[in-house]
C-alpha cells in the first residue's frame, strides 16, 4: 500500500507541476476593474463593447469572473430553454453569433442605472442596460442584468449574471429606469 500512496502523490505532484505554468499565464485583473461593485460591472460592460471589425476583450472579461461563475440568459435569447453558461460558454456563444464581416457595426452594452446592495463580502447589482451599435445612440434593446458579486482575495469577483429583457419580462419598472 505505501507504494500506491507514493505513486498517487507523485501523480498529483506531476499534475500540479504541469498546471503551474498555466496559472502563471492567467491574466490578472486591472485593480481598478475589481475595486468595487460598480467598477466590476462597468468593466464587464466595457469588455463586451467592440468597434466594427474588432473582437471583444475576452481576456479582460475572463479576469472579472470566479472560475465557477455562471451566466444565465433570458429564455427568449436561448430559444425558450433555460440555459446555464460558464464564462467560456458565454464567450463561445457570443463569438458564434457575431458577424465581423463588411456590414459589421460593432456593439456596446451600456449600464444606464444601477441599484447596488452590499453586505460584508457580498454584493448584488441590478443594472439596467441598453444595447447599441458602436458609435450610435439609437437603442436596439435593453433589459436588466442581475450581477451577484463576492469580495475575495482583496478584490471583487462576478459569481453570476442573470438577465432578462422587456420582450419576455414586460416593461422595466420605473424604479430601475434611469432618472431623467
Amino acid at each position: 500500500m505505501p507504494h500506491a500512496n507514493r505513486a498517487g502523490a507523485l501523480a498529483v505532484a506531476a499534475i500540479l507541476a504541469a498546471m503551474a505554468p498555466l496559472a502563471a499565464q492567467a491574466p490578472k485583473a486591472d485593480p481598478a476593474d475589481v475595486a468595487s461593485p460598480r467598477a466590476i460591472v462597468e468593466a464587464a460592460y466595457e469588455a463586451i463593447a467592440r468597434k466594427p471589425g474588432e473582437t471583444y476583450d475576452w481576456a479582460r472579461f475572463r479576469t472579472l469572473f470566479l472560475p465557477e461563475a455562471r451566466l444565465i440568459p433570458n429564455t427568449e435569447q436561448s430559444g425558450g430553454s433555460f440555459t446555464v453558461l460558464t464564462p467560456q460558454d458565454f464567450i463561445d456563444w457570443i463569438d458564434g453569433v457575431t458577424n465581423l464581416g463588411p456590414d459589421d457595426r460593432g456593439f456596446r452594452e451600456v449600464g444606464v442605472h444601477n441599484v447596488v446592495e452590499e453586505y460584508g463580502d457580498i454584493a448584488h447589482v441590478f443594472s439596467t442596460y441598453q444595447k447599441h451599435f458602436h458609435g450610435d445612440d439609437q437603442v436596439l434593446g435593453g433589459g436588466i442584468n442581475s450581477f451577484q458579486l463576492v469580495r475575495k482575495d482583496g478584490r471583487w469577483w462576478i459569481v453570476g449574471i442573470v438577465w432578462d429583457e422587456p420582450s419576455g419580462a414586460g416593461p422595466i419598472p420605473e424604479k430601475y429606469r434611469p432618472k431623467q
